[in-house]
């Protein structure tokens, strides 16, 4: 089945909202609204079920590294762009990589940086990175989960309980990663979480 990720994990009461998610990610060193100080993240990802997953847009190699060893993540997701050269330095940290590409008309990818990826996270563009809550052309990350196949795709950008079945249809993607479309009054919501999962679990039927 489609692997779910829920992003911008804030609270203990987030954690609580979003058991049965497989991924958990924490954004840290970034400019998101959702940022956390790494000493908040770390005691989150202490307690936290699912696999987690460190969200940056940071692209210094020694404070990526620091922030790793601060924080243990089971996954260090890095944003666009790709640099072969920084992907090359952080594949020897150990930790799966995740490297996240904006997703519009004449997005090219560079296929040299792709074996250093364990996943390639497919978001809309916007002012932020990650997290704006916009969708985009789904037939666009569709042609790119091909081109990039068989490496797993993450597919991102405005997903929602009631876009989350169609989205799947459309790009096959390898995990859902849903942000605000967990939450209610900028809190995750279980019950939100819940339709997600069976939008998703009807997505394979």
């Amino acid at each position: 089945m489609t692997g779910l990720k829920i992003c911008g994990m804030r609270s203990v009461d987030d954690l609580e909202a979003c058991r049965g998610a497989d991924y958990l990610g924490f954004v840290v060193l970034s400019d998101s609204p959702r940022c956390l100080e790494l000493d908040h993240a770390r005691d989150l990802m202490s307690v936290c079920e699912g696999r987690r997953v460190a969200v940056t847009t940071e692209r210094r190699p020694e404070v990526l590294k620091s922030m790793v060893r601060t924080l243990d993540p089971d996954v260090l997701q890095l944003h666009s762009p790709l640099d072969r050269t920084l992907l090359s330095e952080m594949a020897g940290i150990g930790v799966p990589l995740w490297g996240m590409l904006p997703v519009r008309p004449g997005t090219e990818v560079d296929m040299p940086s792709l074996p250093h990826l364990s996943a390639l996270v497919l978001d809309s563009p916007g002012p932020r990175a990650g997290g704006n809550g916009r969708t985009h052309d789904w037939s666009l990350s569709r042609a790119l989960r091909d081109m990039v196949a068989p490496l797993p795709v993450v597919l991102a950008g405005g997903l929602t309980a009631e876009n989350v079945h169609r989205a799947i249809e459309v790009v096959q993607p390898s995990v859902i990663d849903v942000s605000s479309g967990a939450e209610a009054n900028g809190r995750k919501d279980p019950c939100i979480l819940m339709r997600i999962i069976e939008a998703i679990r009807g997505a394979q039927e």
